[in-house]
């Protein structure tokens, strides 16, 4: 009917919607990390946990001196 024309188009532009499962290099999660990355992830961490210890403090120093002015003042 077309000579091949779209036999020919369709050889030379394949289909773009083609399924991630058919590509062997996508992975879901990385296997390996960098340097600058383990880096960069540790100093997140320890941010966090200093973080959180300086909340924690700030807390109890708080409840003790409620409790101390409490004693104080009757």
């Amino acid at each position: 009917m077309d000579n091949g024309a779209y036999e020919k188009y369709k050889q030379e532009n394949p289909d773009v919607y083609t399924p991630l499962s058919t590509y062997d290099y996508v992975d879901q999660f990385v296997h390996q990390l960098t340097t600058t990355e383990l880096i960069i992830c540790t100093v997140a961490g320890l941010l966090a946990v200093f973080a959180l210890y300086k909340i924690f403090v700030k807390r109890k120093v708080k409840k003790s001196e409620t409790k101390s002015e409490s004693k104080e003042n009757p």
